[in-house]
């Protein structure tokens, strides 16, 4: 059976949303020679939930050029926590070969501050 290459790089490390502030950017992450990745998160509210729930955006871009990103867009809906208090959502969302940069937006919550974590494990090749 074939091995396949991988890699992990964390998107949000234990990021905090403060109430009210604006969103909060991750890196671009280029994977414009990756045959396929995973991001995987979670959103953690604290003791006292948000008045307004915090969400992460995805941004992707059909192509890198020269180190930057050309023509990012919003792929789907956001990825959106609760008000709950202590309750933690988790994510996933496969990408497509296709995409040659992606970045994670968050931020919206209002309230409470929130915790979000969020990972990209990227395929670069099968030996």
């Amino acid at each position: 059976m074939a091995a396949a290459a991988k890699s992990r790089t964390s998107l949000f490390n234990a990021l905090s949303l403060t109430a009210g502030a604006g969103n909060q950017n991750s890196s671009w992450i280029n994977l414009s020679t990756a045959i396929g990745a995973r991001i995987s998160g979670k959103i953690t509210n604290g003791a006292t939930g948000p008045t307004v729930a915090a969400q992460v955006q995805l941004q992707t871009a059909n192509d890198w050029n020269s180190g930057s990103p050309t023509l990012p867009i919003n792929e789907g809906g956001a990825w959106v926590g609760t008000p709950v208090n202590n309750d933690v959502i988790n994510f996933t969302y496969d990408l497509s070969i296709a995409v040659a940069a992606v970045r994670l937006v968050a931020g919206s919550n209002t309230g409470q501050a929130v915790t979000v974590d969020f990972d990209i494990s990227v395929v670069t090749g099968i030996a």
